[in-house]
């Protein structure tokens, strides 16, 4: 079963915009680890100093190997200049449905 890594964040006023750049180049790289399935950066519709940052891997040991990895701090320590507050949980996929919307 996979893994998705939630990490709820508070972003510091004024930073919305750096963070999406710390985001896009973070995921260039992710996307290219083994193990990764997918990776999204959601703002708040109600509060726009709050994000989510989502990740899902094939397994834990994927995502830790990515987490411990040297360009991921590199990549990340941009990110994190913008929060303000952040907690991290990991989960481990137990049931859900995919639909697809592509169209032919």
């Amino acid at each position: 079963m996979s893994v998705r890594m939630v990490v709820d964040v508070r972003v510091k006023p004024g930073t919305q915009d750096e963070l999406v750049r710390a985001y896009r180049e973070l995921v260039e790289t992710a996307s290219l680890q083994p193990g990764f399935i997918e990776h999204q950066l959601c703002e708040s519709l109600d509060d726009p100093e709050r994000w989510i940052v989502i990740s899902q891997w094939e397994t834990l040991e994927a995502s830790d190997s990515w987490d411990r990895s040297e360009e991921h701090r590199r990549l990340l320590a941009a990110m994190r200049a913008c929060f303000a507050q952040a907690n991290r949980a990991a989960f481990q996929i137990r049931d859900g449905v995919d639909r697809d919307h592509s169209t032919p």
